[in-house]
């Protein structure tokens, strides 16, 4: 499985993420991120984003696995409870990426 998480926007305007790919991450790793992709249920989760939120940190996370796509994507405020956990996970690996 590949992951692949986009964070932008805030007050600096930075761009940070990061690429994942289950086959190169420990088996500590790999093991957490798979229970904790199939906890987020990205399938499920409707793009939102508050247009009044000039500010706010928007997320995409986007998950590669046997030919199949999900992305997701959401703002500070819209923020699913279920993906907090694959977020924070992500989020410990993130860093400065190009805009694409």
């Amino acid at each position: 499985m590949k992951v692949r998480f986009r964070q932008t926007g805030g007050f600096g305007g930075l761009v940070l993420g990061c690429d994942l790919n289950t086959a190169d991450l420990s088996r500590s790793d790999r093991e957490a991120l798979f229970k904790l992709v199939k906890q987020a249920k990205l399938a499920s989760v409707k793009a939102k984003k508050n247009e009044p939120g000039r500010d706010l940190t928007n997320y995409e996370i986007a998950t590669q696995s046997r030919g199949k796509t999900t992305t997701a994507s959401f703002d500070d405020m819209s923020t699913p409870s279920q993906v907090e956990p694959l977020l924070e996970f992500l989020r410990d690996r993130m860093r400065a990426v190009p805009l694409e």
